[in-house]
């Protein structure tokens, strides 16, 4: 049977894809003979050295070219071929808004042969091409924040030139976003098929089939925590955790709030949910530890401060719940009596004057001259049948505050006890 689900003020950790960038490369230069003069109608081709995606263009009269590709950041060689004169192939290194220009002198002679990417039939050189073309306009939509536009341009990409992996790695965290999840599955499975430990693609698969609510998503969680420790894989074990906490599934969630914080030590979220579930189970001690370790967290020291208030009045160390309440409210002196005022008053509506009396004397512990306060304790005092002390506490509000909106209601009460 499911225990009851804690109360959790936990806020899904969302990963999304990092932007891609339009990393433009440009190359130009001239190309002479063997006469030093320029040579006209040389193919210059780059070629991606990993995918052989190839990008062409000739020499002018003046044996002159220019040749741009979208992404500096990849591997590229110059290939330069002409009827007559001798294949040069050199590796080049393309530079961001720093355009690369050389000089080239052909030789005579005859061609070295079929060179990779450069001996496809016309029809397969037409294919790469076109994949080439879609994966940057992929590149572009996703950069103008057009996710449909970018998904379908590398889907067309894949469909084109089924060897360009890096257009399936893109298209599997799109279909994600777009919430394609069978898609993003299937070519997640593709990708690891070859690159078993693809960081991306063993986050997409768990993310895909999560989203499906597939009984293998656990597994596949586990899969990616024992290849790839990193920030983005502990957010994926804090929002398995909080999803099984959220339906009750205690024993369940503890274990992956431990991986989150095992992988990122500083995640704060998982830390307060650790709290919350240690709570819920009983095991106060441990909560009073995950409080602690929210404190040293930036940003942080107010929710565990209140974490730690929780669990020492759970565990019924008054003194300690005291303690933690002064830390709490030297830190946020209003959210802290806005909060209590509206649990005490909660706690009074629901019939149950005893434990809001006790709220409300957390406020007077920290504000004694808090007029409303006495007068929200009087009411408890005096629904709970203490009418001696719920007078002290009414004459202290209205002293404090006599011109009080429930001044009046106050005297009356006052007048009817006497």
């Amino acid at each position: 049977m499911r225990k009851p689900a804690p109360c959790l003020a936990i806020a899904l950790l969302v990963a999304l894809p990092v932007a891609l960038q339009a990393q433009v490369g440009r190359l130009s230069g001239k190309v002479t003979g063997p006469d030093g003069k320029p040579l006209q109608g040389v193919e210059v081709s780059l070629i991606d050295t990993e995918s052989n995606a190839t990008v062409s263009v000739e020499t002018s009269k003046k044996g002159r070219f220019a040749v741009a590709v979208p992404d500096y950041s990849r591997s590229y060689d110059v290939v330069l071929r002409k009827d007559g004169f001798q294949d040069i192939r050199e590796p080049i290194r393309l530079k961001p808004n720093d355009p690369v220009i050389g000089e080239w002198q052909m030789v005579s002679g005859e061609s070295s042969g079929a060179i990779p990417g450069l001996d496809l039939s016309p029809e397969e050189l037409a294919a790469k091409q076109a994949a080439v073309d879609a994966y940057n306009a992929g590149v572009r939509a996703y950069n103008a924040s057009d996710f449909a536009t970018a998904t379908a341009q590398f889907d067309t990409a894949i469909a084109e030139d089924p060897e360009l992996m890096e257009a399936y790695d893109i298209a599997a965290v799109l279909h994600i976003r777009t919430e394609s999840y069978d898609r993003a599955l299937e070519l997640a499975d593709f990708i690891l098929e070859s690159k078993p430990t693809d960081a991306r693609a063993l986050g997409v698969r768990y993310d895909a089939l999560s989203a499906l609510g597939r009984d293998e998503a656990d597994a596949a969680l586990d899969q990616l925590i024992a290849a790839v420790t990193d920030v983005e894989t502990a957010k994926r074990a804090y929002n398995r955790g909080l999803a099984l906490a959220r339906d009750g599934e205690i024993d369940a969630a503890l274990p992956r709030v431990e991986q989150a914080l095992e992988i990122n030590p500083e995640l704060a979220p998982a830390w307060g949910l650790l709290g919350d579930l240690e709570i819920g189970r009983g095991n106060y001690e441990r909560a009073i530890e995950a409080g602690d370790s929210l404190t040293e967290i930036e940003g942080s020291r107010e929710r565990g401060l209140s974490l730690r208030h929780r669990a020492y009045e759970a565990m019924g160390d008054m003194e300690g719940a005291k303690a933690a309440l002064r830390d709490l409210a030297a830190e946020n002196p209003d959210a802290v009596m806005n909060s209590l005022f509206e649990r005490g008053s909660d706690l009074f509506e629901g019939n149950e004057p005893e434990a809001a009396a006790k709220v409300f004397e957390q406020v007077l512990e920290l504000q004694p001259d808090n007029g409303p306060a006495h007068y929200k304790l009087g009411l408890c005092l005096l629904s709970a049948g203490d009418s001696a002390a719920a007078r002290e506490h009414l004459d202290r509000f209205l002293e404090l505050s006599p011109d009080h909106p429930e001044a009046a209601a106050a005297r009356d009460m006052l007048s009817y006890l006497e």
